[in-house]
C-alpha cells in the first residue's frame, strides 16, 4: 500500500489549468516522466527542494505558496495528541510576561503554546559563554 503524504493536490491542478498547463508539461519542464509528475502532485512521492522551486517558477507563483501547499497539516496539534486550543482558559502562570498586567483581559493565543514540549536541565545556565574547547570540537573536526 502507497502512503500518501498530505499535500494539497486540488490547489496544483487549479494552478495548472490557470495557466493552461498539463502534468505532462510540468513532467517535461522537471525533467520527469508525466506518471512521476503525477504521482508527486497526489502524494505517492515526495516533492523534493528542488522541485518545488522549479514548480513555483513553473506556475509562475512564490516558493512559499508552493511549500505551504506541498505538505498541508490537516490536524495541527491534533495530529501529535496536543489538546485542543481553547481561547481565555489556558492558566496563567506569569502576568507580566503574559500582558494582563498592561490592561488587556486575555493573553495572547501564542502564550503558552510551546508549554511542556522541551525540558533544560535544572543547572544548566542559557546566559553561560560556551566552553571554548568544545565549540572548537564541535566545529573544527
Amino acid at each position: 500500500m502507497v502512503r500518501k503524504s498530505s499535500i494539497d493536490t486540488d490547489w496544483f491542478h487549479q494552478k495548472l489549468a490557470s495557466r493552461g498547463e498539463t502534468i505532462s508539461g510540468l513532467g517535461r519542464f522537471l525533467n520527469m516522466d508525466k506518471s512521476a509528475a503525477s504521482r508527486m502532485l497526489a502524494g505517492e512521492r515526495k516533492m523534493s527542494a528542488e522541485e518545488q522551486d522549479l514548480i513555483a517558477q513553473f506556475l509562475g507563483v512564490s516558493i512559499l505558496d508552493v511549500a505551504a501547499h506541498r505538505a498541508i497539516s490537516r490536524y495541527g496539534f491534533k495530529e501529535m495528541k496536543q489538546p485542543d486550543f481553547t481561547y481565555g482558559k489556558m492558566p496563567l502562570p506569569d502576568k507580566e510576561a503574559s500582558g494582563i498586567a498592561n490592561g488587556n483581559q486575555k493573553p495572547h493565543p501564542i502564550f503558552g503554546c510551546m508549554k511542556g514540549t522541551m525540558t533544560i536541565a535544572a543547572d544548566l545556565d542559557l546566559t553561560a559563554p560556551i566552553d571554548v574547547e568544545w565549540s572548537d570540537k564541535l566545529y573544527n573536526e
